[in-house]
């Protein structure tokens, strides 16, 4: 199943970029099994689909270790299914090694031959491998692919850089907001700890105004009683 890129994600951008990758690698090979194995075209496409399979090795490397940094931020199938993709360019990729490497000895001797041949010289006289103009030019050609491919590289791992950075810098704002929300939450929770506390104390306060006032009511009655005895008694002695 495809991945789609729906937030340009760069780790699924460069995952696009590897897929396309060895999908150029496979039309050049297509294209140089159809090339004469001692043609200078061959040995152009030889070095090109070497140093390209090399450098489909070191991305998927690279995608494979960006995936390991940044997969606490998936979910676990996301991240299953981001592996399985690595793991199938993974194959293909050594799929393309052994089409690379595979050599069919009757169609290079035939090859062999048939040069021989055009050229006007014996079959023991020639050898691909032993072709100075041949060698030069794969050479040349290895060397400056090679130096595009080191800067391509480093320009990867810059945007890979520069990704992750964007990662960090996202987690530092969502810590920085969570801590905020938190300190916000602990102010909060102090000044409803302080409220209970004044309620509390009120409360305890009024309770004694209500004791005191019951206590005061009582003695009242008291009083009312003592004085009418005292009333009463003076009453009795005039009489």
């Amino acid at each position: 199943m495809a991945l789609i890129n729906i937030d340009g994600d760069p780790w699924l951008t460069e995952l696009d970029a590897c897929e396309n990758l060895s999908n150029e690698i496979q039309s050049q090979l297509a294209a140089r099994n159809r090339e004469n194995k001692l043609s200078r075209e061959y040995g152009v496409l030889s070095g090109t689909v070497r140093v390209r399979l090399k450098q489909l090795g070191g991305e998927l490397e690279q995608l494979n270790r960006k995936l390991g940094l940044i997969s606490g931020t998936l979910t676990s199938g996301e991240a299953e299914r981001r592996q399985r993709k690595i793991e199938a360019l993974q194959t293909k990729m050594i799929q393309l090694q052994r089409q690379f490497t595979n050599v069919n000895p009757s169609s290079e001797r035939t090859d062999l031959f048939q040069s021989s041949n055009s050229r006007g010289v014996t079959f023991a006289q020639d050898d691909d491998d032993d072709d100075p103009a041949l060698i030069a030019s794969s050479s040349s050609y290895t060397v400056a692919d090679l130096r595009a491919q080191q800067t391509r590289i480093l320009e990867d791992q810059n945007e890979g850089l520069e990704a992750l950075s964007q990662v960090i810098a996202r987690q530092k704002v969502l810590a920085t907001q969570i801590g905020g929300e938190v300190d916000l939450h602990n102010e909060i929770l102090d000044d409803l700890a302080q409220t209970m506390e004044t309620t509390d104390s009120r409360m305890n306060r009024e309770t004694r105004n209500i004791g005191t006032l019951t206590t005061q009511d009582s003695t009242w009655s008291y009083w009312i009683v003592i004085g009418l005895l005292f009333v009463a008694i003076i009453i009795a002695a005039v009489l």
